[in-house]
């Protein structure tokens, strides 16, 4: 969260000064998303499809801790610190813009739900059913099925979202922006140092893989690598998004309660994007003729 926090503020100053104003709340969400880019691509570096399912899980543990544990963390930290008028205004807040929150809550479970169609086109298998570690791979086919169910749900959500954009535009372009720092090299650093945690997660999941499979298989199927990626890398990779939503859950202004909820849906969106990618690199790796493992 520490390496990704530096990343996102300086991602989210740098498209402020080239991309437009409207184009940060999308740049902050899709870069707390780097996470499972990258435990997707070291994992398939490694000889594993298994990575592919950060992207896709993380869709389910966003809905949960962005609509749940964010919101609930902000509420306990006030109550004990007995700022009630702040409990108060974010009720309030949330009820006014009950319309922006049930948006958002459709668009999450719409992507997760075209994530776990995707999945099942990778797998076989359903996320929370047992996962066989010797299970025959997919074939590239079905591997371009997924890409393409991961396209449709990016569709929806783009035609969607640019509805929302025009009709209140100030969601977007009015985010408070006191943590914003345009700075490559910041970003720089945060994106390497990033790169190198998730290289060290990967290891550790392929060194639990081995060492614990007889456990941990009892919770996550025979597919250990799999199922640590799904429920475990994803809630880790999740957390820079929680970060961001419990920031903006703080802010109490409409704008900031938009940019903590698409912690959520964007992110969700984004990870459809990324599953995307690693599909379509599967496949070119499969037709190669490469041996891969889930």
């Amino acid at each position: 969260p520490y390496t990704t926090d530096l990343m996102v503020s300086c991602a989210a100053g740098l498209a402020g000064d080239y991309l437009g104003r409207e184009q940060r709340t999308l740049v902050i969400n899709s870069s707390t998303n780097n996470p499972e880019l990258l435990l997707m691509l070291v994992s398939l570096g490694l000889g594993r499809l298994g990575g592919i399912a950060t992207p896709l899980g993380s869709n389910f543990a966003n809905i949960y801790l962005m609509f749940f544990v964010a919101p609930l963390f902000v509420l306990f930290k006030w109550f004990f610190k007995r700022d009630f008028n702040k409990i108060l205004n974010l009720m309030t807040l949330i009820n006014r813009e009950k319309k922006l929150v049930i948006w958002h809550s459709i668009m999450s479970l719409t992507m997760f739900g075209f994530a776990s169609i995707a999945y099942w086109c990778l797998t076989g298998g359903f996320q929370f059913n047992y996962l066989s570690e010797d299970i025959p791979l997919r074939t590239w086919h079905w591997l371009l099925i997924g890409v393409l169910i991961c396209i449709i749900g990016i569709g929806i959500f783009v035609y969607f979202e640019n509805n929302l954009k025009k009709k209140r535009p100030g969601l977007f372009e009015d985010i408070t922006e006191e943590d914003f720092e345009s700075n490559w090299w910041k970003f720089f650093l945060g994106t390497i140092s990033l790169t190198v945690l998730c290289y060290v997660l990967n290891a550790l999941f392929l060194a639990y893989t081995e060492l614990y499979s007889s456990v941990l298989s009892q919770w996550l199927g025979s597919a250990v690598f799999v199922g640590l990626h799904y429920f475990i890398g994803s809630l880790i990779s999740s957390l820079p998004e929680a970060n961001v939503a419990i920031k903006n859950y703080e802010r109490l202004t409409s704008p900031d309660l938009n940019t903590a909820l698409a912690s959520a849906s964007q992110s969700n969106m984004t990870n459809l994007a990324l599953g995307c990618f690693g599909c379509i690199i599967a496949t070119i790796l499969l037709l190669t003729g490469l041996s891969y493992k889930l």
